[in-house]
């Protein structure tokens, strides 16, 4: 176990309060188990033994530098990979091995070493099978001091760059051990790849690293043989001696940093996330305001070709005016009075010559409406379908990565969802009875206006009553009056009174007609809309709130950060 003196007990607490606080909120975050495994076992470490981990790939020759250091063969060693588990080797009063589940092997071994640290070896993270390379990486964000081994023959190469990368992403002390360093013939040579091997390291890890150059298998042949000289060219006493400074002057300061290294990797790559997040959701809400942008422009469109629509069947019934208005002046003359006494024939007349087709074009143009008003729709629900395609393309496009796939799940979900019910309506809008119905709805505004019923044209009925009213007036008259009377003074009043009562016939069906349609149109938009907003509003509520959501978690990740750098800032200060 660690000792705490007094005067770390308050920068420990803090430590650990923060990374709790920091698993809270990963929870919260619907983070990944291994993330938050990672913080619990950072957690326990803090109570653990000091953690050297050796990294490196198959064959750099880690086992053999283990050995080395440990002055024992301890760990086997071969030409074919021969670590295929973590193995933890720590001090014991005799040597033994036990499993810890299906990835860890742990030793004991009484090695002077090995009463201040646990030392780590690892699978090559070249090694062909792909499990031995994760469990390596696993295992990084526990190591408080990590030696990263290169060969002497192929140093630095492109996936050990790489596997640096990630080492340096969770900000781990590393110090960089050059194996096999006798194979090289002279020391200009050797130092040519140390050099080479730093300046590199320091490229990718952003810090120059200390780089031992070292002979694993010159050390245990020295041992063997007792040659103190020949075990000091090694170089392994030398990075012995390196790992010793660390563990007086450096140990708390180094076992405090690691978990503190590995928060401020989930924090990054948490924050990360949150980014990606928040910019895909954002762009969901620009595009659910353009879709509210888009109704409230279909609204005036469809306002405003609905009323050349209803202009159009308001001037049926002007014409019907026009040709009354000419009807009158050619029938109501002293001429035409034997006719005008006979009112079924000046009804029929009056129907044949006014109103004529009328009823047949007025239901064409309320079929015409009809197709119309579908078809507007079935434009208005393709410009959601183009919303859910776009969103649907951003998936594709975006990597949200493995983190929090329960808001990918719910997202896709729901906007799987939204293009369910959008397809769904758009069927509904190609249905027959959808058409029929709405032609019913527009044809019954119209009977209720008085200009149609169910057995054909109304109008004639409407009008039959001041026509019937002007003949008998006629007759009335004609019985009392002489013919001139009735041809200077009756006749055009009659006539004139046939035509007022005709404009104010057309002006009130007219306005009723406005009514009833106007009425039904903005129900049937009303319909169509909520039918839209009801497909919309689960995603609609899923963007606002995660919105809400992520600004919260965005904000607590923020405070995490300053708290862990002002954590990590004292823990530097550690004398």
């Amino acid at each position: 176990m660690i000792e705490v003196p007094d005067a770390l007990r308050d920068l420990l607490a803090r430590e650990r309060a923060v990374l709790t606080d920091l698993h809270v909120t990963l929870a919260r975050f619907a983070a990944d188990p291994s993330h938050l495994d990672d913080l619990r076992t950072a957690l326990h470490d803090l109570d653990g033994l000091f953690m050297l981990v050796v990294a490196g790939e198959f064959n750099a020759g880690k086992s053999s530098l283990l050995n080395a250091l440990l002055g024992e063969r301890v760990m086997p060693e071969g030409v074919t990979p021969t670590t295929d588990r973590i193995t933890v080797v720590t001090y014991g009063e005799r040597a033994s091995e036990t499993e810890d589940g299906p990835a860890i092997v742990r030793r004991t071994y009484p090695a002077e070493l090995l009463r201040d640290i646990a030392l780590v070896d690892t699978p090559g993270t070249n090694a062909i099978i792909l499990r031995h390379q994760e469990l390596t990486e696993k295992f990084v964000p526990r190591a408080d001091l990590l030696l990263f081994v290169t060969s002497a023959d192929r140093p630095f190469t492109q996936s050990e760059r790489e596997f640096l990368e990630l080492i340096g992403s969770w900000g781990r002390k590393v110090l960089m051990v050059v194996n096999k360093i006798d194979i090289l013939e002279d020391d200009t040579q050797r130092q040519e790849v140390i050099r080479y091997v730093r300046e590199h390291a320091r490229e990718t890890l952003g810090v120059t690293p200390e780089v031992f150059g070292v002979s694993a298998r010159a050390a245990a042949a020295a041992r063997a043989g007792g040659d103190e000289a020949a075990l000091e060219a090694s170089g392994i006493p030398d990075l012995e001696r390196a790992v010793r400074e660390r563990l007086g002057n450096e140990r708390v300061r180094l076992k405090l940093l690691s978990p503190i290294g590995v928060a401020h990797h989930n924090i990054e790559e948490f924050r990360a996330l949150h980014r990606d997040r928040l910019q895909m959701l954002t762009d969901d809400n620009s595009s659910l305001g353009e879709i509210e942008r888009q109704t409230s422009q279909f609204t005036k469109d469809l306002t405003r070709e609905f009323d050349t629509h209803l202009i159009r069947i308001k001037d049926i019934l002007r014409d019907v005016e026009t040709r009354g208005d000419a009807y009158f002046d050619d029938t109501v003359r002293f001429r035409r009075i034997p006719k005008l006494l006979n009112t079924k024939a000046v009804q029929e007349e009056f129907e044949s010559e006014v109103l004529k087709d009328t009823e047949r074009r007025i239901e064409t143009a309320l079929g015409d409406l009809v197709d119309w008003y579908i078809q507007r729709n079935l434009q208005y629900w393709e410009d959601v379908m183009r919303f859910v395609n776009e969103r649907r393309a951003s998936e594709d496009d975006r990597v949200i990565g493995e983190v929090g796939g329960r808001f990918q799940y719910d997202r896709q979900a729901l906007v799987r969802g939204l293009r369910e019910r959008a397809e769904e309506a758009m069927t509904d809008f190609d249905d027959e009875a959808t058409s029929r119905r709405l032609a019913d709805d527009l044809q019954n505004a119209v009977f209720r206006t008085g200009l149609l019923n169910v057995s054909g044209i109304g109008l004639g009925a409407a009008v039959l009553a001041f026509i019937s009213t002007a003949a008998l007036d006629i007759t009335g008259i004609a019985l009392g009056l002489t013919m001139v009377t009735v041809g200077l003074f009756v006749l055009p009043r009659q006539r004139a009174k046939a035509k007022r009562e005709l404009r104010a016939k057309m002006q009130e069906l007219r306005d009723g007609l406005e009514e009833g349609l106007t009425t039904q149109f903005h129900t049937e938009m009303a319909r169509s809309q909520a039918a839209l907003q009801g497909a919309i509003s689960p995603y609609t509520r899923f963007v606002k709130a995660e919105l809400d959501r992520l600004d919260l978690l965005g904000r607590e990740l923020d405070g995490l950060a300053t708290r862990l750098a002002e954590v990590k800032a004292e823990v530097e200060r550690l004398d």
